[in-house]
């Protein structure tokens, strides 16, 4: 199976316990996918991103509304364009910039949505596909959108909240991380603060950690919700 492949399933293992819920799934494959956006046979989706950012950009600027969300991709295509191969994207630092960035679109681009579309449906769903079709790998793009229309539009009414946003987005540039711990060069997880590079060992002790989290959000579901919106009023 080819790694990509295995990385957006994990994304997936790893998001369903706390989201299952298609929208916050979606943005999970996002995440992890992201993160090898900085390797030069992803150029193109670069090139897409600061494309479609900027057309988003002048047609929202034309309607007299704010740019930032085109803008927000253009930032982003930039970034990965001048990174280094699992160097900063590839750490603990870059997932946290990554997901940020990509959260602030979300946020940004969904309230401009929501403003202009009778259904919030259609605004989730466009800002999946939009974020499918400049992020992930062609061969994926058919079985995303089915999954991404079914799931929005046929299951209940997914609830749009910053919080989840953020955290679906992290968890999944996470799990990439995760997995390439396991390869043999390993992952600069502090770069650029330190350029140690963790193995096997530290992959397993964050599946530990995720396992114990699971185990805590079951249990103790009220209280998981109140330290998870306490953490983010804290940023």
């Amino acid at each position: 199976m080819p790694s990509y492949k295995k990385h957006l399933i994990f994304s997936l293992i790893m998001i369903f316990p706390f989201f299952p819920d298609v929208y916050y799934l979606s943005l999970a494959v996002i995440g992890a996918s992201v993160v090898d956006l900085d390797t030069s046979f992803r150029y193109r989706n670069l090139v897409l991103m600061a494309l479609v950012g900027g057309l988003l950009a002048v047609t929202l600027q034309f309607l007299q509304i704010t740019p930032f969300p085109g803008l927000i991709l253009i930032s982003i295509a930039l970034f990965f364009f001048v990174a280094q191969h699992r160097g900063i994207m590839h750490s603990i630092l870059g997932n946290i910039l990554a997901a940020a960035c990509l959260a602030l679109f979300v946020i940004s681009f969904q309230n401009i949505l929501v403003k202009i579309t009778p259904d919030p449906r259609i605004s989730l769903f466009l800002t999946s596909i939009i974020l499918g079709i400049i992020v992930l790998n062609r061969g994926l793009l058919i079985i995303y959108t089915l999954f991404v229309s079914i799931g929005i539009f046929l299951a209940p009414e997914s609830t749009f909240n910053f919080i989840y946003v953020s955290t679906a987005l992290f968890i999944g540039s996470l799990s990439h991380l995760i997995l390439d711990l396991f390869t043999g060069s390993g992952v600069k997880l502090f770069d650029p603060i330190s350029s140690h590079r963790y193995g096997k060992m530290t992959g397993l002790f964050i599946i530990m950690l995720w396992l114990v989290g699971v185990m805590f959000f079951y249990l103790n579901p009220a209280e998981s919700h109140a330290s998870l919106n306490y953490v983010f009023s804290q940023l």
